[in-house]
């Protein structure tokens, strides 16, 4: 019998990956779509893990459901240290989080102004919370190259795909399934 999972998030593309990633589990994956759970989580923290156990905390409250939420950070090598976007990739704007189409836009002028091609690394993190009690963590990273020249059009809630290229195959990551990106070899995980 499988056991219910709640995929913490609103982002289309981050369901994707998670059910690429846990398609062989023993798990139903259900959303906040599909439970119709409203609420909004305040991404506030200072790194992946804050963040990704903060939204995994809420959606629990409110669920009672095993949750796992996921967050990212990137750090672009050739940007300067006020132009990294650490947590902060959506908050290009100081009132707003940004569209998809305004964020491939605007790491796309980034890019031309360092050259128009930089290595970056990847940082997140995954919380599962399983009670009120229980709570698991891990982080993890993995390096990337990023590029002005888009390959596709915007992949809704992965809208550095066409931007960003994965060193091991040489390929736009528009181009790979979810489960093919990033290649598995290039996960680095960190210590919890």
């Amino acid at each position: 019998m499988k056991k219910q999972l709640l995929l913490g998030t609103t982002n289309q593309a981050k369901v994707n990956i998670i059910r690429a990633a846990l398609q062989s589990l023993p798990v139903e994956l259900v959303t906040l779509a599909e439970l119709n759970i409203k609420i909004t989580v305040r991404e506030d923290g200072h790194s992946t893990k804050e963040n990704a156990g903060k939204k995994a905390r809420a959606y629990f409250a409110e669920s009672h459901i095993p949750t796992l939420a996921i967050d990212g950070g990137l750090h672009i090598h050739q940007f300067p240290p006020e132009k990294q976007p650490g947590v902060l990739i959506r908050r290009i704007h100081a009132d707003r989080e940004a569209s998809d189409e305004e964020i491939q836009d605007y790491y796309t002028r980034e890019l031309d102004k360092v050259g128009g091609e930089s290595m970056a690394t990847w940082k997140g993190a995954i919380a599962l919370v399983v009670s009120d009690q229980t709570v698991y963590c891990d982080t993890f990273s993995y390096e990337t190259i990023l590029t002005s020249r888009k390959k596709g059009g915007v992949i809704s809630g992965s809208p550095l795909s066409s931007l960003t290229i994965d060193p091991v195959t040489g390929k736009y990551h528009s181009e790979l399934a979810w489960a093919e990106r990033p290649s598995e070899a290039a996960y680095q995980h960190a210590t919890p």
